[in-house]
Formats: C-alpha cells, structure tokens, sequence
C-alpha cells in the first residue's frame, strides 16, 4: 500500500497547482504495450475484456489511427507531438547499453499541461531514456512516476538486466529521492499500478484538473498471468490462454481506476483516451518471429504482419476515446477520420485551454483534433508520415544480379506514409508479413508459416513482396490488394508525400550511431537498475 507520507507528498502535489477552471477536464491516457488488434473483445476476441468494450462502444473507435511499429518510436510521438525522425528515434526501441534517450531539448506533453493547471502523474512503463538522471519521468515534466524505466521485466520479479521498480514523487526525483521498491517484488505489476492509480486519484483535489498517463506493462512479454485470469481460456492454445489472462487482467485494472475516479466524483469530467504503442508480436510462446520483440500469443487478424512491420497488423493503433464532451456525431460509432498519435499533444493541449496553434518551441507535426472529436469537423489531417528509416535494410525480395541472401542484398531504406485512404510502402513495408489467426497461428515450426514470405531477401521467395506497395487501407484492411501497378497515378501522389519529408529535417538514427556502452544505467550494490547522475551540459 502507498505509505501515508506519499499519500500526503502527492496531495501537497496537487494543491500547489492551485484550482482549476471547471472548463478543464481530467484526462486519463492509457497507453496497452504490444497489444494486437485481433485482442479485444470488440474486435472480435473471445477474450473478454467488458470494462474496454463498453468504453469504446460508448465512446468513438478510431478506425483510421496510426502509430509506429515499436515502443519507443511511438511514446516520443506521444509525447513530442513530432515524428521521431526529427530526434533520432526512428529505429529500434532504446536499449539499455548505449548512452541516449529522448532528446532533452525536447518539450514533453506533462510539461504543456502542467502550465495549464494540471497535475501529471505518471505509472508504469517510460522507456524514453534511462542512462541518465534527467531522462527520467520526473524531469520531463512529471509530478509522480511509479513503474520501470526500461523496455520490459518480469511481471512480479520486476527484474530484466537489474531489478526496474522506481517509486519517484516529485519533480526532478533522482538520486537520493528515488525509492527502488524492492518490497514490490512477487507482486503481479498490472495489480500494483491500478492500485497506485487508485491511490492517487483518492489524494487529488477533484477541483485541479489530473492528467494521468497510465502506461501498463501489459500485454508486454514475458507472457505471466494469475491463474483466475487464464483459467476461463483453457480452450485455446497454451501461449494465447495466458495471453487472454493477461488482457482479462488489463481491462480489469482499468475497470478499477474508473470506478475510483466515480466514487471520487470525478467520472463525469473525465476525458479518456486509450491507445496501443504498436500492433502484437505474432508468434508462440517464447518464440521470436521475424520482426521485432518477443512473441506473445497476440493477433491482428484481419490485418496484415505485426509488430516489426509497416503493414496494418504493427502501425494501425488499436484505440478508442470516451468523454460526455464528444461530439454527438461521435459518440458510439467508429470514425474513419485519419488520425496519427502525434495528434494527442496538440489536441491534449487545447483540450487543457492551450492555444493549439502554438507557438511551439519547435514546430509540431501533430495536429489537433479537437474539433473532429468535440465538434463533428472532418479530420484536419490529409496526409501523415509513417516513418522513413533511411539505414534500415529492405525486405523485398532479391532481384537482379549480384542477389545474395545478405539483408541488405536489395539495398538499404523503408518508407511509409499515408495520404487519404492510400497507404504506400517503399523498401517491402518489413517483417512479419503474413496473417495469424486462431486457426492458423504461428507455432515457429515452419520456416515459413501460412505460405507468408518470412525471409528478408530471399532468393526464391515464397510469396513475392515488391519494393513498391499501395493499398486502400480502409477498403482493403488486409492488404491484399496491391495497387502500385494499376493505379501509378497513386504511387506519383504518395511519393509526394515520401518527398516531402524526406527533404525536411532529419537526424540519422541514434540506434546506428552510437556505440554499445555498459556504464549506465548500472546495477547498484542491491542490484537495482540506477541512471547515472550526468550535469545537463556534460
């Protein structure tokens, strides 16, 4: 339980931002880690998961709503309301072996809000920065953070390369006020963070408005549920039964926070957001299909690839908005507006009373979409950048002389941007790409699963993926149909879009720059996973 001094520290917190207009709203942002599109119960699951369904029903479920295709490219976008291209964070996730982070020149979402009244709390997974103090929750423009800093750990070890479990209240919490909870360990993390949430929406004056960015382990490998949460799924496969336990207990955690914000009075002004980082990792247990990150279980059929991947199955976010504010247009339907997670930032902001039209300390690539969703407008967005790795190796098969099985054998780029319905992928758009489903998972026995091309380059590929592909992602979810050959017209106007910014700013990737370095974050001498104390100019 959170001791009676936190308890006290947060509420001190919330009473030092003074009281707030009424027209502010509380904003919950829930952030699912890894979490499939074929994994809801209201896209069709037989998991259950009541408390998001009835949400999303009642709410408005972004159909056209994009984010990237792993963890930390998608949170910096979250939080920057800029594509990650601009800071260095385009490929890979951060790792906890080379000495970067989210650029500190940065300007973070918590730190717009705070200015606009609200407190700004912080649980779970952060995974913006580790090996230094001041990449840490706290120094970006959070109140409280709660969770681990790293990429993912056990559920109830909370150990990974050390032991990732911080208790920081109050800003810039580092050294000396950081606490390692070390009393958490064996303790299931999707139970501890509901109940911190809870804890602090009971310490929050209502009368100042909570910004809370809930970022849940779940449903992040490794794949560990209780066991009241798995046993209603024991007819299905071994890895998707505890999978289902795992996204049982998720939606049961969120249930819990809402019912502490109605029982604070606090429901009815709450504006919730809910959104996945990525698509799922599709595979097996503890297996590692192509692509990126460990497989859980998880599925995204009908759509196409997963996690690792620029088809539908690892870039279209899984995400939902419920508020008595929507527009009545909005409520209980699906929209189709096209709508990017940089988006939140500015949308967040003039939610808050904050001018969405800046000035911003460095230009946005988000926009706001507040007047799609609390006005009925049609999105303002006719385009949106994917993403553009420049050094990243295509996966489109070989072809032409000198082809060779090495990963870079058809050269070196993958594009995707988004323009209307249309979706155009240079470079062959990643791996996975095939489909999974429930009759038909990847059980990583056969090289090549359901007659997918798995292999990046091969020479006799088995399902050819051409280095261009458009698809009508909105007619053709699956990305079956590719229309690059039939419709040039389509492919000129999208390599516009790819034009566009790849002639704007660009810093290379901070993955291929920097070097591995094992110095920090270090293991202290209880084995807890500690940031290094750096001076802001070293």
């Amino acid at each position: 339980m959170l001791g009676s001094y936190l308890l006290a520290t947060i509420a001190l917190l919330a009473a030092s931002g003074g009281a707030a207009a009424s027209s502010k709203p509380h904003i919950l942002l829930i952030v699912a880690d890894d979490l499939g599109f074929g994994d809801l119960g209201y896209t069709g699951s037989s998991i259950k998961t009541p408390t998001i369904d009835a949400l999303a029903k009642n709410g408005t479920i972004m159909g056209h709503y994009y984010v990237n295709l792993c963890c930390s490219p998608t949170r910096s976008m979250l939080h920057t309301g800029r594509y990650n291209i601009r800071y260095g964070l385009q490929t890979g996730v951060i790792p906890n072996n080379k000495e970067y982070g989210l650029n500190l020149t940065e300007t973070l979402l918590p730190e717009y809000l705070s200015r606009e009244g609200y407190a700004t709390h912080a649980l779970g997974k952060w995974h913006l920065g580790l090996y230094r103090w001041d990449m840490t929750p706290t120094f970006r423009g959070y109140d409280s953070f709660y969770g681990y800093y790293s990429g993912s750990q056990d559920y109830y070890t909370h150990k990974d390369s050390g032991y990732d479990f911080h208790d920081d209240v109050g800003r810039n919490c580092g050294p000396n006020c950081s606490i390692a909870r070390l009393d958490q360990n064996g303790i299931y993390s999707t139970y501890l963070y509901a109940e911190r949430a809870q804890q602090v929406i009971e310490a929050h004056d209502p009368q100042q408005p909570l910004f809370m960015y809930m970022a849940f382990q779940s449903v992040h490998c490794p794949i560990q549920a209780p066991a009241s949460f798995v046993a209603p799924y024991s007819h299905l496969t071994p890895e998707r039964q505890t999978f289902a336990g795992m996204v049982a207990a998720l939606d049961e955690g969120i249930a819990n926070i809402t019912e502490m914000l109605k029982f604070r009075g606090m429901w009815d002004d709450t504006l919730v957001i809910f959104t996945t980082d990525n698509g799922g990792p599709v595979g097996a247990n503890d297996d590692h299909p192509a692509g990126i990150g460990c497989a859980t279980g998880s599925q995204n059929y009908p759509l196409r690839g997963g996690k690792g991947s620029y088809f539908q199955g690892g870039v279209r976010g899984t995400s939902w908005v419920y508020s008595n504010r929507l527009h009545s247009s909005r409520q209980g339907t699906t929209n189709y507006e096209l709508t990017h997670v940089t988006d939140w930032l500015p949308t967040l902001v003039q939610v808050a009373g904050g001018n969405a039209s800046g000035p911003w300390p460095k230009p946005l690539d988000g926009v706001s979409q507040y007047s799609m969703l609390f006005e009925g407008e049609p999105s303002p967005r006719d385009h949106l950048l994917i993403n553009i790795e420049r050094d990243n190796p295509t996966t489109a098969p070989c072809q032409g002389p000198g082809c060779t099985t090495k990963l870079s054998c058809n050269g070196l780029g993958q594009y995707a941007v988004i323009k209307g319905n249309y979706k155009l992928l240079l470079g062959g758009g990643g791996l996975p790409n095939a489909w999974y489903h429930d009759d038909h998972p990847y059980t990583g026995n056969a090289s090549v699963p359901q007659g997918g091309c798995i292999t990046a380059c091969c020479v006799d590929c088995c399902e050819a993926v051409p280095y261009v592909q458009v698809y009508d992602v909105l007619q053709d979810e699956g990305e079956h149909n590719n229309l690059a050959t039939s419709r040039p017209d389509l492919v000129q106007e999208l390599m516009e879009v790819v034009h566009l910014y790849n002639n704007s700013v660009y810093v290379e990737a901070l993955m291929h720059r920097l070097p591995v370095e094992t110095k920090c974050p270090y293991n202290d001498d209880r084995g807890v996973l500690t940031p290094c104390w750096i001076e802001a100019d070293d």
